[in-house]
């Protein structure tokens, strides 16, 4: 309930300082998220997003950086320390669940007190796995349709790569929610709108925290180092594999 409580409070910080006059249907966006995973402290997330790419960073132009090519749907790592970039590409793998995910999600509140955004209200809803709840979002539906359109690209990049590794995966580690979320469903909760807040009982979480419309970014962000070592996440595999 402590996590739901702060998950409102910034809700009603967010909404109350939404009153942009912007287009809805920009393609340019920067966005900035407050993250934390299971056992580990929070972080910022910032996100910019084009019609041709998506970077992934903690809100410094010269640290680690992840770019996605929505185009030739590719995604590259880029780690600084050691000049090393990962290059993870989509090869769309035929997989089935080694056994019945049973997914389903509930509407649990409409949140008609809440303030809206862009004159729509958010929306409270659990997704789970049989009786296992997978996660909860407050969403809002036809809010920044160009990052949900472009999360859900990555997304699939990543569910297809994902799927590769599923036999590869020990027994007691099949759940049904990370299942769900890594390769089957990775997608079901943006088919409801954009999920300005998420958490999982684990104690993970993403917040929205700040957006801008129309964001003109640096062109020489999406760009990646041509001198950094490039190794393909098969090739990482492999490594690891035969270390073994």
């Amino acid at each position: 309930m402590k996590l739901l409580h702060l998950v409102l409070v910034c809700l009603f910080v967010l909404l109350s300082a939404c009153d942009r006059p912007a287009s809805k249907g920009s393609q340019n966006l920067l966005l900035v998220f407050g993250d934390q995973e299971e056992g580990e402290e929070s972080f910022k997330t910032r996100i910019l997003v084009t019609a041709d790419y998506m970077r992934f960073d903690d809100g410094e132009d010269a640290g680690d950086f992840l770019v996605f090519d929505r185009k030739h749907k590719t995604i590259y790592n880029v780690v600084q320390e050691n000049k090393t970039i990962t290059v993870i590409t989509s090869q769309p793998t035929e997989v089935k669940p080694p056994f019945e995910l049973k997914l389903s999600n509930k509407k649990i509140d409409d949140m008609q007190d809440a303030p809206s955004m862009d004159g729509v209200k958010p929306t409270h809803y659990v997704y789970l796995s049989g009786e296992q709840i997978c996660f909860e979002v407050l969403s809002v539906p036809g809010f920044l349709p160009a990052y949900v359109e472009a999360m859900q690209e990555f997304n699939i990049v990543l569910a297809n790569d994902s799927a590769l590794t599923l036999n590869n995966l020990p027994a007691d580690m099949q759940k049904g929610c990370s299942l769900a979320q890594s390769i089957f469903a990775p997608n079901r909760h943006f088919t409801v709108g954009f999920p300005i807040q998420q958490w999982s009982p684990d104690g993970s979480h993403s917040v929205l925290l700040d957006f801008k419309k129309d964001y003109q970014a640096d062109k020489l962000l999406f760009e990646i180092p041509t001198s950094y070592r490039r190794l393909t996440i098969q090739e990482i595999r492999t490594g690891l594999a035969g270390q073994k």
